[in-house]
């Protein structure tokens, strides 16, 4: 599958060299594919990945995986004009301190023919890089189309290494965003750590 990452940052980074691993052609969408950072992160995908700019890297790609910060999507967008309608977008960003933690209302606004999602918002990368507690796979919670673009995305989240749990389409946002709050207040303030997941239990 053909995904681009915008961003090469923890979550993006680790994310990138997850799927590049599994066989994915991966590219990240970066400002400067020169930066010592960029080319670190190559390295590290031992060739199996690419930096490209931003306009570059959305090119002919079915998945497009916003993992840059909350406060550069509406430019990042506005920039890219209607190279995102039809694509797959996994918005992974988060507007810390904000009212609103996600980006879709933007997606939306420069993207209105992309099927959306919410994902890999509410964990840490720690998490994304070692996923199994003592043998014990953690749970990934996401929401958003509930079409066929529905499989792509949980196969990516298994890729990982998670096991996805799907909680239902994009008015489901607000319940995702408590997780991610929920995430925050036990890994940082009541000091459990980053490395620290959510997992469903039935009976």
């Amino acid at each position: 599958m053909k995904i681009s990452i915008l961003g090469a940052g923890n979550i993006g980074g680790t994310l990138g060299r997850k799927w590049a691993a599994q066989g994915h052609d991966v590219v990240f969408g970066v400002r400067d594919v020169n930066a010592a950072k960029v080319e670190q992160l190559l390295d590290a995908t031992e060739g199996r990945a690419t930096a490209a700019s931003v306009a570059d890297a959305v090119a002919g790609v079915e998945v497009v995986l916003l993992a840059i910060p909350g406060q550069a999507v509406e430019s990042t967008l506005a920039a890219l004009g209607g190279k995102l309608d039809g694509k797959i977008i996994i918005d992974a960003t988060n507007n810390v301190g904000q009212p609103v933690m996600n980006s879709l209302a933007t997606v939306r606004a420069h993207a209105p023919g992309a099927r959306l999602f919410r994902a890999f918002s509410n964990l840490g990368w720690e998490n994304f890089a070692e996923p199994v507690f003592d043998g014990v796979q953690a749970d990934l919670f996401y929401c958003g189309d509930s079409g066929q673009a529905r499989t792509t995305v949980e196969a990516l989240i298994a890729d990982v290494g998670l096991r996805p749990v799907y909680v239902g389409d994009l008015d489901q946002v607000p319940v995702i965003d408590s997780l991610t709050r929920l995430w925050f207040a036990l890994a940082l303030q009541q000091g459990y750590g980053r490395h620290m997941a959510f997992k469903m239990l039935k009976g």
